[in-house]
Protein backbone atom coordinates (compact mmCIF):
# COMPACT_ATOMS: atom_id res chain seq x y z
CA UNK A 1 0.00 0.00 0.00
CA UNK A 2 1.82 3.72 -1.05
CA UNK A 3 2.78 5.56 2.29
CA UNK A 4 0.50 8.85 1.90
CA UNK A 5 2.38 12.09 1.63
CA UNK A 6 1.85 15.46 1.27
CA UNK A 7 1.34 16.65 -2.44
CA UNK A 8 1.98 19.80 -2.25
CA UNK A 9 3.40 23.26 0.36
CA UNK A 10 6.39 23.13 2.13
CA UNK A 11 6.89 19.83 3.38
CA UNK A 12 5.61 18.03 -0.22
CA UNK A 13 6.73 14.69 -0.45
CA UNK A 14 6.66 14.00 3.57
CA UNK A 15 4.22 11.68 4.83
CA UNK A 16 1.84 13.16 5.70
CA UNK A 17 1.63 12.26 9.51
CA UNK A 18 5.09 13.63 9.99
CA UNK A 19 4.66 15.25 13.51
CA UNK A 20 7.50 17.87 12.47
CA UNK A 21 5.28 19.07 9.37
CA UNK A 22 2.02 19.16 11.09
CA UNK A 23 3.53 20.90 13.92
CA UNK A 24 5.01 23.33 11.70
CA UNK A 25 2.25 24.07 9.20
CA UNK A 26 -0.33 24.79 12.56
CA UNK A 27 1.97 28.19 12.99
CA UNK A 28 2.81 31.16 11.16
CA UNK A 29 6.72 32.43 10.90
CA UNK A 30 7.28 35.66 12.13
CA UNK A 31 8.46 38.11 9.19
CA UNK A 32 10.75 40.76 10.65
CA UNK A 33 11.83 43.15 8.10
CA UNK A 34 15.50 44.22 8.71
CA UNK A 35 15.75 47.73 9.04
CA UNK A 36 18.06 49.81 6.96
CA UNK A 37 21.46 49.62 7.30
CA UNK A 38 24.95 50.21 5.45
CA UNK A 39 27.45 47.82 3.90
CA UNK A 40 31.26 48.10 3.67
CA UNK A 41 31.80 50.17 0.92
CA UNK A 42 32.26 48.12 -2.20
CA UNK A 43 30.49 45.13 -0.51
CA UNK A 44 26.52 46.15 -1.10
CA UNK A 45 25.05 43.32 -3.01
CA UNK A 46 23.86 44.42 -6.41
CA UNK A 47 21.51 42.99 -8.97
CA UNK A 48 22.74 42.10 -12.62
CA UNK A 49 21.34 40.06 -15.02
CA UNK A 50 21.87 36.07 -15.40
CA UNK A 51 24.92 36.19 -18.55
CA UNK A 52 22.52 36.66 -21.18
CA UNK A 53 19.38 36.12 -20.15
CA UNK A 54 16.27 38.41 -19.78
CA UNK A 55 14.73 38.57 -16.64
CA UNK A 56 11.60 35.78 -16.38
CA UNK A 57 13.49 33.54 -19.48
CA UNK A 58 13.14 29.39 -18.87
CA UNK A 59 16.19 27.99 -19.56
CA UNK A 60 15.99 24.55 -21.30
CA UNK A 61 19.65 24.08 -22.65
CA UNK A 62 22.98 24.63 -20.53
CA UNK A 63 23.25 27.81 -18.60
CA UNK A 64 25.30 30.18 -20.66
CA UNK A 65 26.04 32.29 -18.05
CA UNK A 66 29.15 31.86 -15.57
CA UNK A 67 29.89 32.46 -11.64
CA UNK A 68 32.49 32.73 -8.97
CA UNK A 69 30.32 31.43 -6.03
CA UNK A 70 26.97 29.48 -6.44
CA UNK A 71 23.93 30.20 -3.38
CA UNK A 72 21.78 27.00 -3.33
CA UNK A 73 18.51 27.68 -1.19
CA UNK A 74 15.72 25.83 -0.67
CA UNK A 75 12.53 26.96 1.27
CA UNK A 76 10.23 29.61 0.66
CA UNK A 77 10.69 31.67 3.92
CA UNK A 78 14.77 30.78 3.71
CA UNK A 79 14.80 32.76 0.13
CA UNK A 80 12.97 35.39 1.49
CA UNK A 81 15.09 36.34 4.68
CA UNK A 82 18.10 36.60 2.20
CA UNK A 83 16.83 38.42 0.21
CA UNK A 84 15.33 40.33 2.56
CA UNK A 85 19.49 41.43 3.68
CA UNK A 86 20.43 41.26 0.07
CA UNK A 87 18.51 43.69 -1.66
CA UNK A 88 16.04 45.19 1.21
CA UNK A 89 12.95 43.30 -0.56
CA UNK A 90 11.63 40.10 1.11
CA UNK A 91 8.49 39.18 -1.22
CA UNK A 92 8.64 35.77 -2.87
CA UNK A 93 5.53 36.20 -4.96
CA UNK A 94 4.87 35.33 -8.55
CA UNK A 95 5.86 38.85 -9.43
CA UNK A 96 9.26 38.36 -8.05
CA UNK A 97 9.59 34.57 -9.19
CA UNK A 98 8.87 35.57 -12.65
CA UNK A 99 12.14 37.78 -12.79
CA UNK A 100 13.90 34.67 -11.93
CA UNK A 101 14.88 32.45 -14.83
CA UNK A 102 13.57 29.06 -14.57
CA UNK A 103 16.21 26.49 -15.22
CA UNK A 104 14.84 23.50 -16.88
CA UNK A 105 18.04 22.00 -18.66
CA UNK A 106 17.37 18.14 -19.23
CA UNK A 107 13.95 17.84 -17.49
CA UNK A 108 12.14 15.43 -19.81
CA UNK A 109 15.53 13.60 -18.96
CA UNK A 110 14.97 13.48 -15.03
CA UNK A 111 11.39 13.41 -15.21
CA UNK A 112 10.70 9.83 -14.31
CA UNK A 113 13.17 9.77 -11.36
CA UNK A 114 10.77 12.66 -9.58
CA UNK A 115 8.64 11.19 -6.91
CA UNK A 116 6.14 14.56 -6.84
CA UNK A 117 6.37 16.18 -10.21
CA UNK A 118 3.54 18.44 -9.49
CA UNK A 119 4.63 19.30 -5.72
CA UNK A 120 5.22 23.25 -7.23
CA UNK A 121 4.80 25.60 -10.01
CA UNK A 122 8.43 24.96 -10.83
CA UNK A 123 8.19 21.39 -11.47
CA UNK A 124 4.85 21.65 -12.94
CA UNK A 125 6.55 24.00 -15.46
CA UNK A 126 8.97 21.72 -16.19
CA UNK A 127 11.68 23.53 -14.36
CA UNK A 128 13.94 21.99 -11.32
CA UNK A 129 14.19 25.92 -9.65
CA UNK A 130 15.40 29.13 -10.23
CA UNK A 131 18.51 31.46 -11.22
CA UNK A 132 19.27 34.90 -10.04
CA UNK A 133 22.11 36.80 -9.90
CA UNK A 134 24.18 39.81 -8.54
CA UNK A 135 27.97 40.98 -7.62
CA UNK A 136 29.41 41.18 -4.08
CA UNK A 137 32.39 43.30 -4.26
CA UNK A 138 34.28 41.42 -7.57
CA UNK A 139 32.32 38.50 -7.00
CA UNK A 140 29.72 36.96 -9.35
CA UNK A 141 26.98 35.35 -7.50
CA UNK A 142 24.31 33.14 -8.52
CA UNK A 143 21.10 32.26 -6.22
CA UNK A 144 19.47 29.17 -7.24
CA UNK A 145 16.10 28.18 -5.17
CA UNK A 146 16.10 25.02 -5.51
CA UNK A 147 12.41 23.20 -6.38
CA UNK A 148 13.93 19.24 -5.62
CA UNK A 149 15.57 18.46 -1.93
CA UNK A 150 16.31 15.13 -1.12
CA UNK A 151 14.28 14.54 1.87
CA UNK A 152 11.24 14.39 -0.70
CA UNK A 153 11.75 13.52 -3.87
CA UNK A 154 12.31 9.69 -3.17
CA UNK A 155 15.00 7.03 -3.58
CA UNK A 156 15.86 8.23 -7.57
CA UNK A 157 17.62 11.12 -5.44
CA UNK A 158 17.27 13.65 -9.04
CA UNK A 159 18.88 16.23 -6.37
CA UNK A 160 22.03 14.92 -6.98
CA UNK A 161 22.58 14.56 -10.72
CA UNK A 162 20.37 18.02 -11.25
CA UNK A 163 22.93 19.87 -9.34
CA UNK A 164 26.22 18.31 -10.63
CA UNK A 165 24.70 19.10 -13.97
CA UNK A 166 23.97 22.83 -12.64
CA UNK A 167 27.17 22.99 -11.28
CA UNK A 168 29.28 22.02 -14.37
CA UNK A 169 27.15 24.68 -16.29
CA UNK A 170 28.28 27.43 -14.36
CA UNK A 171 31.97 26.17 -13.41
CA UNK A 172 31.60 28.39 -9.49
CA UNK A 173 34.88 28.06 -7.39
CA UNK A 174 32.56 27.93 -4.78
CA UNK A 175 28.74 26.64 -3.37
CA UNK A 176 27.70 27.80 -0.39
CA UNK A 177 24.19 25.87 0.68
CA UNK A 178 22.33 27.51 3.19
CA UNK A 179 19.22 27.61 5.07
CA UNK A 180 17.48 26.44 8.22
CA UNK A 181 18.66 23.59 10.29
CA UNK A 182 18.03 22.15 13.98
CA UNK A 183 21.00 22.70 16.78
CA UNK A 184 22.65 19.63 18.27
CA UNK A 185 23.64 20.09 21.71
CA UNK A 186 22.58 22.51 24.10
CA UNK A 187 25.35 25.23 23.26
CA UNK A 188 23.49 26.33 19.65
CA UNK A 189 20.29 28.84 20.28
CA UNK A 190 17.52 29.92 18.24
CA UNK A 191 19.25 32.52 15.63
CA UNK A 192 22.79 30.94 16.05
CA UNK A 193 24.47 30.10 12.77
CA UNK A 194 27.57 27.68 11.83
CA UNK A 195 29.77 27.52 9.11
CA UNK A 196 30.75 24.31 8.25
CA UNK A 197 33.40 22.94 5.39
CA UNK A 198 32.60 19.16 6.29
CA UNK A 199 29.25 17.49 6.62
CA UNK A 200 27.58 13.70 7.23
CA UNK A 201 25.11 11.59 5.87
CA UNK A 202 22.16 10.06 7.91
CA UNK A 203 19.95 8.13 5.93
CA UNK A 204 16.87 6.09 6.46
CA UNK A 205 15.93 4.71 2.93
CA UNK A 206 18.63 3.09 1.03
CA UNK A 207 18.97 4.18 -2.62
CA UNK A 208 19.65 1.87 -5.08
CA UNK A 209 21.42 4.14 -8.03
CA UNK A 210 24.33 5.56 -5.13
CA UNK A 211 26.03 3.02 -3.15
CA UNK A 212 28.58 5.30 -1.84
CA UNK A 213 25.86 7.40 -0.49
CA UNK A 214 24.39 4.33 1.19
CA UNK A 215 28.11 3.26 2.54
CA UNK A 216 28.92 6.88 3.99
CA UNK A 217 25.74 6.87 6.09
CA UNK A 218 26.14 3.70 7.16
CA UNK A 219 30.00 4.47 8.18
CA UNK A 220 29.16 8.11 9.07
CA UNK A 221 32.00 9.18 6.98
CA UNK A 222 32.25 12.88 7.04
CA UNK A 223 32.43 14.03 3.62
CA UNK A 224 34.90 17.48 3.39
CA UNK A 225 35.54 20.26 1.53
CA UNK A 226 38.81 22.25 2.08
CA UNK A 227 37.30 25.81 1.53
CA UNK A 228 38.70 28.91 3.13
CA UNK A 229 38.03 32.54 3.53
CA UNK A 230 39.06 35.39 5.37
CA UNK A 231 36.85 35.21 8.24
CA UNK A 232 36.97 39.26 8.57
CA UNK A 233 33.83 40.15 7.07
CA UNK A 234 32.09 36.72 9.09
CA UNK A 235 33.58 38.59 11.85
CA UNK A 236 32.13 41.95 10.66
CA UNK A 237 28.64 40.64 9.97
CA UNK A 238 28.35 38.86 13.93
CA UNK A 239 29.53 42.77 15.28
CA UNK A 240 27.46 45.06 12.94
CA UNK A 241 24.61 42.71 11.60
CA UNK A 242 23.13 40.01 13.32
CA UNK A 243 21.93 42.39 16.34
CA UNK A 244 19.30 43.74 13.57
CA UNK A 245 17.58 40.62 13.82
CA UNK A 246 16.96 40.60 17.47
CA UNK A 247 13.97 42.37 17.70
CA UNK A 248 12.36 39.87 15.44
CA UNK A 249 13.62 36.69 17.53
CA UNK A 250 12.00 38.66 20.54
CA UNK A 251 8.65 38.59 18.62
CA UNK A 252 8.97 34.89 17.80
CA UNK A 253 9.91 34.52 21.30
CA UNK A 254 6.59 36.03 22.59
CA UNK A 255 4.12 33.91 19.80
CA UNK A 256 6.02 30.63 21.01
CA UNK A 257 5.63 31.17 25.01
CA UNK A 258 1.87 31.24 23.91
CA UNK A 259 2.18 27.48 23.95
CA UNK A 260 2.52 25.47 27.11
CA UNK A 261 5.93 23.33 27.34
CA UNK A 262 8.59 25.76 25.89
CA UNK A 263 9.94 27.72 29.11
CA UNK A 264 13.26 25.82 28.21
CA UNK A 265 13.42 28.24 25.10
CA UNK A 266 15.47 31.42 26.07
CA UNK A 267 14.61 34.95 25.17
CA UNK A 268 16.68 36.53 22.38
CA UNK A 269 18.67 39.07 24.31
CA UNK A 270 22.09 39.15 22.73
CA UNK A 271 22.78 38.83 18.77
CA UNK A 272 23.01 35.58 17.88
CA UNK A 273 26.78 34.35 17.17
CA UNK A 274 28.23 32.94 13.91
CA UNK A 275 30.21 29.70 14.25
CA UNK A 276 33.26 29.19 11.84
CA UNK A 277 35.06 25.64 11.34
CA UNK A 278 38.96 26.82 12.15
CA UNK A 279 38.36 29.93 13.71
CA UNK A 280 35.90 30.03 16.68
CA UNK A 281 33.82 26.72 16.42
CA UNK A 282 31.44 26.10 19.20
CA UNK A 283 32.82 25.37 22.41
CA UNK A 284 32.03 21.26 23.41
CA UNK A 285 32.42 17.68 21.64
CA UNK A 286 30.00 17.83 18.63
CA UNK A 287 32.46 18.24 15.30
CA UNK A 288 31.60 21.11 12.79
CA UNK A 289 29.71 19.69 10.89
CA UNK A 290 26.27 19.66 9.38
CA UNK A 291 24.37 16.49 9.85
CA UNK A 292 21.74 15.44 6.77
CA UNK A 293 19.18 13.18 7.18
CA UNK A 294 16.46 12.10 4.37
CA UNK A 295 14.18 12.88 7.02
CA UNK A 296 13.18 15.18 9.92
CA UNK A 297 15.59 14.46 12.91
CA UNK A 298 15.43 16.21 15.77
CA UNK A 299 18.42 15.99 19.19
CA UNK A 300 17.43 16.73 22.32
CA UNK A 301 19.13 16.28 26.03
CA UNK A 302 18.59 12.28 25.84
CA UNK A 303 20.41 12.29 22.58
CA UNK A 304 17.50 9.98 21.47
CA UNK A 305 18.08 10.05 17.62
CA UNK A 306 22.07 9.55 17.93
CA UNK A 307 23.03 12.98 16.71
CA UNK A 308 25.44 14.16 19.03
CA UNK A 309 28.46 12.39 17.68
CA UNK A 310 28.01 13.00 14.35
CA UNK A 311 28.00 17.08 13.75
CA UNK A 312 26.49 20.38 15.48
CA UNK A 313 23.30 21.33 13.38
CA UNK A 314 21.01 18.83 11.68
CA UNK A 315 19.23 19.60 7.98
CA UNK A 316 18.08 17.65 4.82
CA UNK A 317 20.17 19.06 2.32
CA UNK A 318 24.18 20.23 2.61
CA UNK A 319 25.71 16.63 3.23
CA UNK A 320 23.76 15.52 -0.16
CA UNK A 321 25.33 18.57 -1.73
CA UNK A 322 28.56 17.91 -0.32
CA UNK A 323 28.11 14.21 -1.75
CA UNK A 324 27.25 15.52 -5.30
CA UNK A 325 30.11 17.73 -5.44
CA UNK A 326 32.42 15.02 -4.17
CA UNK A 327 31.35 12.55 -6.56
CA UNK A 328 32.09 14.94 -9.81
CA UNK A 329 35.54 15.03 -11.63
CA UNK A 330 37.91 16.38 -9.56
CA UNK A 331 38.79 19.49 -12.17
CA UNK A 332 35.06 20.33 -12.09
CA UNK A 333 34.48 20.21 -8.00
CA UNK A 334 33.86 23.34 -6.76
CA UNK A 335 34.61 23.91 -2.70
CA UNK A 336 31.78 23.30 -0.65
CA UNK A 337 30.60 25.94 2.46
CA UNK A 338 27.28 24.82 4.92
CA UNK A 339 25.97 28.34 6.11
CA UNK A 340 23.16 26.90 8.36
CA UNK A 341 20.82 28.90 11.09
CA UNK A 342 19.47 27.34 13.83
CA UNK A 343 15.46 27.15 13.32
CA UNK A 344 15.13 25.17 16.99
CA UNK A 345 17.18 24.51 19.92
CA UNK A 346 17.98 21.07 21.57
CA UNK A 347 14.58 20.07 22.68
CA UNK A 348 13.93 19.73 26.62
CA UNK A 349 11.57 17.01 27.96
CA UNK A 350 11.18 15.82 31.15
CA UNK A 351 12.30 11.78 31.73
CA UNK A 352 9.83 9.78 29.79
CA UNK A 353 8.15 6.67 31.16
CA UNK A 354 9.44 3.90 30.59
CA UNK A 355 6.56 2.28 28.36
CA UNK A 356 7.08 4.58 26.10
CA UNK A 357 8.65 3.77 22.66
CA UNK A 358 11.56 5.04 20.69
CA UNK A 359 8.70 6.30 18.08
CA UNK A 360 6.20 7.83 20.68
CA UNK A 361 9.25 9.61 22.16
CA UNK A 362 10.63 10.69 19.02
CA UNK A 363 6.91 11.93 17.70
CA UNK A 364 6.67 13.63 20.83
CA UNK A 365 10.20 16.04 20.42
CA UNK A 366 9.56 16.33 16.65
CA UNK A 367 6.07 18.15 17.12
CA UNK A 368 8.05 20.26 19.79
CA UNK A 369 10.48 21.17 17.52
CA UNK A 370 7.91 21.95 14.13
CA UNK A 371 5.93 23.97 16.47
CA UNK A 372 9.46 26.43 17.38
CA UNK A 373 10.73 25.83 13.56
CA UNK A 374 7.26 27.10 12.42
CA UNK A 375 7.51 30.57 14.14
CA UNK A 376 11.01 30.85 13.79
CA UNK A 377 11.80 30.28 10.21
CA UNK A 378 12.53 33.49 9.06
CA UNK A 379 13.99 35.48 11.65
CA UNK A 380 16.80 33.09 12.33
CA UNK A 381 17.37 32.38 8.79
CA UNK A 382 18.49 36.56 8.63
CA UNK A 383 21.81 35.47 10.52
CA UNK A 384 22.28 32.59 7.80
CA UNK A 385 22.15 36.01 4.89
CA UNK A 386 24.60 38.05 6.74
CA UNK A 387 26.72 35.04 7.18
CA UNK A 388 26.53 34.25 3.26
CA UNK A 389 27.38 37.70 2.36
CA UNK A 390 30.55 37.65 5.25
CA UNK A 391 31.41 34.30 3.62
CA UNK A 392 31.36 35.55 0.14
CA UNK A 393 33.26 38.92 0.65
CA UNK A 394 35.96 36.85 2.10
CA UNK A 395 36.48 34.16 -0.97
Amino acid sequence: MPISVLKSGPFAGIKANDTFALAALRQSPIIYRVPTFSWPDNLRPVSVQLGKYKAGTKITTAVSASADVLVVLYTEQETMALLDVFTGNPEWNKTVQGEWCEYGHNFAKFRSSLANPKANDALKDGAFGRLSAMTIGNKKVVLYKSELHPKQDGTAMPFVPVMQQLISELKPKYVVTTGTAGAIGSRIKCGDVTVCTGSRLHLQKTYPKFSQMNADSKNNTELTSAATFDPQYVQYAATHFTKLALPGLQQCHARLQSNPGYSFVPDSTLPPSIYVTGVNPVPGPQPMDIVSADYMTTDDTNNSEGLQTLGIMNDTDDAFLFYAIGTMPARKRPKCISVRNASEPQMVHSAFPATTSPTEIINILKDMAGTIYGIYQYCTTLGSAFACWGVIAGL
